[in-house]
């Protein structure tokens, strides 16, 4: 039980943050091409992840830098049920709406950093 409301609580604030850290996005530079552009959708890692996927908590993975494969490879996981343990359960609801077109722009922008 201690869990669900701990899941319920951080669903929440994942909820509210989202928006405030999209508009925290510094707006593209000219010399930055669209593909080095952070994909929209990427604002829902940014509370957990850290800016850049580089968290200041010590128990959130650090998914900067991380090979793209192996990013998409965890969230077909997470979205399928198949990775369970950690924070399984929060990365499960995240990742249930993403489109596999969603993942790959994840993957590819956070494996990038």
């Amino acid at each position: 039980m201690r869990d669900c409301v701990r899941l319920a609580i951080l669903i929440g604030a994942l909820a509210m943050a989202a928006p405030a850290v999209q508009a925290q996005q510094p707006p593209d530079d000219n010399d930055r091409s669209d593909e080095d552009a952070m994909p929209a959708i990427a604002s829902i890692c940014l509370s957990c992840h850290g800016t850049g996927g580089r968290p200041a908590l010590e128990d959130v993975p650090i998914i900067a830098g991380q090979q793209p494969r192996y990013l998409r490879s965890a969230l077909l996981a997470y979205s399928t049920g198949r990775r369970t343990g950690g924070q399984a359960l929060v990365m499960q609801e995240i990742v249930k709406t993403l489109s596999e077109d969603d993942i790959d722009a994840l993957a590819d922008w956070f494996g990038g950093q």
